[in-house]
C-alpha cells in the first residue's frame, strides 16, 4: 500500500490523543480498495493524493484516550475539479461498510435531492465495481439507498423535506456544497443531536467556496478560519480550507498549488497556465478558485 511519505498528525491533535497508525492504515487501504468511476480515471484503483491521504489518517488515525476518534466534524472547502465527489463517497463506504458500527445510518445531504444524488452515484458506481462490496451492498437505486447486509447499515439520501423530521439516529453524515443551503434547516437537523447514541458519528462537510455571507456554509467556514488562525478551540473540529486570498496574486504558481492541491493530477498545469495567460489578457477573468470574500 502506498503510504504518504511525509506524514504529520494535524496540529489540531489534542495533547492525550494519540495517532493510531493502523487505525489510518486500515481507513486508507478501504478507501484504495475502491475504484474511480469517472472520465480517464475510471475503473482505476482510487490511490489517494496526498492532500486527501493527509484528511482521512487525521479523521480515522487520531484517536482519544477511550480509543473514539478525536474528530466528530470535519469541514473541508476546496475548489471545483480537485476529486471532491470520489471522497466524499468512499468515505460514505468507510462510514458505512467498514466502521464496524452495528446498523449503522449515514445520510448524503446537500441542497436538493439531486445534489445529493450527484455523490451517491458514485457511491453506487464504487460498489459496482468492487467485487467484495458488490457481494455484500444491496443497491435500492429507487429509493436511492444502500444497505450493506453484515450489518444492516444504511446510506440513503434525504429528500427536501428532511428539515421538518426528527428522531435520525446518525452515524455519518455526507454534507456535499454546503455553500448552496438556503438555510440552517437542514444543517441544524443533521448535525444537532442526531448522533448523540453514536460513540463516534462524522459530520463530513465537503464544499466550493461561496459568496454568501449571511450563511450556514460562511459560519461554518469562519469557526474553520478562527481555529486554523488560532482564535477559537474546538478539539472535535477538523478545519480545512484550500483556496487564494484575494489579495495574493493569483498568476504566481505557489498560489495555484495553494488553490488547488490535486494541481498536475486531476487539474492540469497547462490549463491553469493557459487560463492564466488569457486572464492577464482580459482583467476581472479569475483563474484559481478563492474562499469568501
Amino acid at each position: 500500500m502506498r503510504k504518504l511519505k511525509k506524514y504529520k498528525p494535524t496540529a489540531f491533535i489534542l495533547n492525550d490523543s494519540v495517532y493510531d497508525k493502523d487505525a489510518a492504515d486500515y481507513a486508507v487501504s478501504f478507501i484504495e480498495s475502491l475504484c474511480h468511476t469517472k472520465g480517464t480515471w475510471a475503473g482505476k484503483p482510487f490511490e489517494l493524493i496526498d492532500w486527501q491521504e493527509q484528511i482521512i489518517r487525521d479523521l480515522f488515525g487520531i484517536l482519544k484516550p477511550n480509543g473514539y476518534r478525536q474528530f466528530n466534524t470535519a469541514y473541508i472547502e476546496i475548489p471545483k475539479k480537485q476529486g471532491k465527489s470520489e471522497l466524499a463517497a468512499a468515505v460514505a463506504l468507510l462510514l458505512l461498510c467498514g466502521d464496524g458500527e452495528e446498523r449503522a445510518e449515514v445520510y448524503g445531504c446537500a441542497a436538493d435531492r439531486n445534489q445529493a444524488k450527484i455523490v451517491f452515484d458514485v457511491a453506487v458506481d464504487m460498489v459496482r465495481l468492487c467485487p467484495a462490496l458488490a457481494k455484500r451492498v444491496k443497491i435500492l437505486e429507487s429509493q436511492k439507498t444502500l444497505k450493506y447486509l453484515p450489518t444492516n447499515s444504511t446510506y440513503q439520501v434525504l429528500s427536501a423535506d428532511v428539515a421538518n423530521k426528527h428522531g435520525f439516529n446518525t452515524h455519518g453524515v455526507i454534507f456535499d456544497e454546503l455553500h448552496t443551503q438556503p438555510n440552517r434547516k437542514l444543517f441544524d437537523v443533521m448535525t444537532k443531536g442526531s448522533g448523540d447514541a453514536r460513540m463516534q458519528p462524522l459530520y463530513f462537510l465537503i464544499t466550493t467556496a461561496g459568496n454568501d455571507t449571511q450563511s450556514i456554509c460562511y459560519e461554518t467556514h469562519q469557526k474553520a478560519k478562527d481555529i486554523i488562525d488560532g482564535r477559537k478551540n474546538d478539539a472535535t473540529f477538523y478545519p480545512v480550507i484550500y483556496g487564494a486570498d484575494e489579495s495574493e496574486d493569483w498568476t504566481d504558481p505557489k498560489v495555484w498549488k495553494k488553490a488547488n492541491p490535486s494541481l498536475g493530477i486531476t487539474v492540469g498545469i497547462d490549463k491553469v497556465k493557459t487560463a492564466c495567460e488569457s486572464a492577464k489578457q482580459n482583467p476581472g477573468e479569475k483563474t484559481v478558485s478563492g474562499s469568501f470574500g
